[in-house]
């Protein structure tokens, strides 16, 4: 079923507890431009500091609306730590190595 605008508010769907979703990708390639535009160690600290804002802030938000997003369990959030750590490696090794950005931040 969606959940959209103007929808009856009556429960939440069940939270998001895969290891691996279609945002998964986004939290990669995130990472990756951040580590290499950024100090990877700042990098992961905002992108970590990202997942109890987007469950705790964004998600109750959001549902206000009828939106359903962020609504995810701690081991999805742990996964997308993880990758956005993947991403944020390759950035800072990988991309740094072969060019390093005209504006470091």
């Amino acid at each position: 079923m969606r959940y959209g605008y103007g929808m009856a508010k009556t429960e939440m769907p069940p939270r998001n507890d895969k290891l691996f979703d279609r945002w998964s990708a986004l939290h990669f390639t995130t990472g990756i431009i951040l580590g290499w535009l950024i100090n990877p160690w700042i990098a992961l600290l905002i992108m970590a500091a990202y997942e109890p804002i987007e469950n705790f802030v964004l998600c109750p938000l959001f549902w206000r609306f009828g939106i359903v997003f962020g609504h995810e369990s701690w081991r999805n959030s742990f996964s997308d730590i993880f990758f956005d750590a993947l991403g944020i490696s390759l950035g800072a090794l990988l991309l740094s190595a072969i060019n390093t950005p005209s504006h470091l931040l």
